[in-house]
């Protein structure tokens, strides 16, 4: 079956049909349809295909049974979780990658791509406000970016003990303390459990009403650890925006013989952009390693992440030099970007390309217009909450995201409203907030990342969540919902 090049028109164009279809829809179209997994199975799956089909109807096929599975997290009231939409600019630029189908793990792969990072690489540098000389790479999201960063940061500290990874491998290896905020992220853990240090090694450090680390515990923990030491910080906590005191961590890291410090700032490492914001920031230039999302504030198509490594030599170390086979020793030894040295994707997509393109649409006031324009929406929403009777915002709010109670009365019945007025905002399908846990509570976690959330999306939206709150609340005032709610 022979393809040819003039069939991609057609095709592409009907692609283009449906996806514009879709993007308009998005102000309106319910957030999620409800669908269960057996009707998507009953409409996508079935026996494996033994002929070819015509592909312009496969497309619309696909389009047709998968459209009602797809959640509009790119939509203007999609408040859940940290996910993003994406500037145009980047989704386009985007869609030009697939058809590059470039491969960008070395400079004589791809040439332009490669360069199109390097410059991207130096952008990000220069609007975050960090080294010139860090080693920037691109991943699939900051999950990978945290992996990448903490296996550079295990091998560095391994190194200063005497210890070559590479060479020795992990048995018998120095043991590596580990000291985080108690409100770390899953990812960390992940990451640490990925690398080999266990959840043993993990010392925390309490945390403030507003989830930031209380630096005057550190130095007492700091000394209790007598080898090889991480600490991870964050820089925009998922449940309340709040960001670490960067500048004092830094300074007992500073002071510790053997100590690396990282930051998680896969939301709010963005924040250093805006002149606005940035003094949340305060100090974190002095951290060792960096990771970010860009499908997250950014606004960038999925998927899409950055590890930022102060010295581009220990990261380009740790991802295996140019430990790489024969046919490539050519390759790798250009003097110029070549990808590999910056994460551990062998083979990827050009990733830097949407980040180039959206920096350059946009420009630095554009990106802090963005970035100001979601924390004063955030604000605009805790401010219409707080002024109703028995709705807590349980934070300051200093960025893009807060979390919320409902209810008057006890934690057990607090949880149990709260719970039950997300569900059934996200039953409704108006707009879309998550659960989150704010020191064991459960709370509505509400997160402004969309580049087309307006203020009508905010005021609209918060009659909603007011609605819906009095029609629960009045459920189990009546003892309608009295197993949930009492």
């Amino acid at each position: 079956m022979s393809h040819q090049f003039n069939q991609y028109s057609k095709l592409l164009n009907r692609s283009l049909s449906h996806a514009v279809d879709y993007l308009e829809s998005l102000p309106e179209r319910p957030i999620d349809k409800q669908v269960t997994s057996q009707s998507l199975r009953r409409k996508i799956g079935g026996s494996l295909p033994q002929k070819p089909s015509n592909p312009e109807q496969v497309l619309d096929e696909l389009v047709t049974n998968v459209e009602s599975g797809l959640i509009g997290s790119g939509g203007p009231r999609y408040f859940g979780y940290a996910i993003g939409g994406s500037f145009p600019v980047a989704l386009a630029a985007d869609w030009l990658v697939s058809a590059w189908d470039q491969n960008v793990p070395y400079y004589v792969s791809s040439p332009g791509t490669s360069v199109v990072e390097e410059t991207a690489a130096e952008w990000m540098l220069e609007l975050l406000g960090l080294p010139d000389t860090a080693g920037v790479g691109f991943t699939s999201g900051a999950q990978e970016a945290i992996y990448t960063a903490l296996i550079t940061a295990r091998n560095s500290l391994l190194q200063k003990a005497g210890w070559d990874v590479a060479t020795q491998g992990l048995y018998n290896a120095p043991r590596i303390h580990v000291v985080v905020s108690d409100q770390i992220h899953s990812t960390i853990k992940r990451a640490l459990s990925m690398i080999g240090i266990g959840v043993n090694d993990i010392k925390t450090i309490p945390t403030d009403n507003n989830l930031r680390i209380i630096p005057d515990h550190l130095p007492a923990i700091l000394d209790r650890c007598d080898g090889p030491t991480l600490v991870c910080a964050q820089a925009g906590c998922i449940d309340s925006g709040a960001f670490d005191p960067f500048e004092e961590i830094a300074a007992h890291v500073q002071a510790h013989p053997n100590a690396w410090l990282h930051v998680d700032g896969a939301i709010g490492l963005w924040s250093a952009v805006s002149d606005n914001q940035k003094h949340l920031l305060k100090g974190i230039e002095k951290a060792d390693s960096w990771d970010t999302d860009g499908h997250k504030w950014f606004n960038m198509p999925y998927d899409s992440g950055m590890v930022i490594v102060r010295d581009a030599t220990l990261l380009a170390t740790a991802m295996g030099g140019n430990s790489m086979g024969d046919y490539l020793t050519d390759a790798i030894a250009k003097p110029d970007r070549n990808a590999i040295n910056f994460g551990i994707s062998a083979s990827r997509r050009a990733r830097g390309v949407p980040v180039y393109a959206a920096i350059k649409a946009l420009g630095k006031e554009g990106i802090q217009a963005h970035l100001d324009n979601c924390c004063v929406l955030a604000q605009r929403m805790a401010d219409r909450l707080r002024h109703v009777d028995g709705i807590t915002i349980l934070n300051d709010v200093v960025s893009n995201r807060f979390s919320a109670q409902f209810g008057i009365g006890g934690d057990e019945f607090r949880n149990h409203l709260t719970a039950r007025v997300v569900h059934q905002l996200q039953q409704d399908g108006f707009c879309y907030p998550s659960t989150s846990g704010y020191k064991g509570l459960k709370t509505m976690l509400f997160s402004v990342l969309n580049c087309h959330t307006t203020a009508e999306d905010i005021d609209a939206t918060a009659e909603k969540i007011i609605e819906i709150y009095h029609i629960e609340l009045e459920a189990c005032q009546l003892g309608e919902a009295t197993a949930q709610c009492e």
